[in-house]
């Protein structure tokens, strides 16, 4: 896993050749996602992938997708 050094966002750099989020490539429309707060970081945002991934700091837990703390809107 890669942090951008210009939007902090977390991506993986053998899939991306660079960040996908400044690029465009992908966007952080997550309205309606199970969300969990990140116990590691302050103001983390976990999203479910098959576990629970932190988007800032990349903190990984593996419990279950109904292991969630809020919805985003």
């Amino acid at each position: 896993m890669q942090m951008c050094p210009y939007c902090d966002k977390v991506y993986d750099e053998s899939e991306y050749s660079g960040c996908p989020y400044c690029s465009g490539e992908l966007s952080d429309d997550s309205s309606g996602e199970k969300i969990k707060n990140c116990p590691l970081c302050e103001g983390g945002v976990m999203h479910w992938e098959e576990f629970w991934f932190c988007s800032n700091c990349g903190h990984e837990i593996y419990t279950g997708e109904d292991d969630y703390d809020d919805i985003w809107d």
